[in-house]
């Protein structure tokens, strides 16, 4: 009974602690969602990985990036309606970071069809999961793209898929 109290008193703080970071996660990926939809790509840059700036060059790549695909897709009468983020991988502590995968979908529409992508980040905190950072797929083949972005080789991001649904 002493034994099966202690083993209690052990796995309950890791059990709270994973849920924390859970809702820390949850947290995160909210107001990453509602810096998109509101377009303010300039903040959602800030919450970026320093791997996929330095892949990318420069933070304002980023940022040019993010705003020319939704001038593309604006152009063409193509409303964001919604982004979700699924549940996250298991949270590996590679190299002093907190790291993880998300899946999340993003779904359009336009006056004729409707579009849900779905795909995957990866999310980083450098701060014991205080705060999050994301990173989408750089690189098609898994190890290029974890070496790229100095993920831990267990960390998956679901390839994009998208699905149509004509009105």
């Amino acid at each position: 009974m002493k034994n099966y109290v202690c083993l209690l008193l052990f796995i309950f703080p890791l059990i709270m602690n994973g849920q924390n970071l859970s809702d820390k996660i949850e947290k995160s990926t909210l107001s990453f969602r509602e810096l998109f939809l509101e377009k303010d790509f300039e903040t959602l840059s800030d919450f970026a990985t320093p791997k996929l700036i330095e892949y990318l060059k420069t933070k304002q790549d980023l940022v040019f990036l993010l705003t020319e695909l939704s001038k593309n897709y604006e152009a063409k009468g193509v409303k964001v309606t919604n982004i979700s983020f699924g549940k996250n991988s298991e949270i590996i502590n590679y190299k002093n970071q907190l790291q993880c995968s998300i899946p999340f979908s993003l779904e359009m529409e336009d006056a004729k069809k409707k579009v849900k992508f779905t795909a995957g980040l990866a999310l980083i905190s450098f701060d014991k999961g205080e705060t999050w950072f994301y990173t989408f797929k750089v690189e098609k083949d898994p190890k290029t793209n974890n070496e790229i972005l100095d993920l831990d080789a267990r960390i998956i991001i679901d390839e994009r898929n998208q699905i149509i649904v004509n009105k």
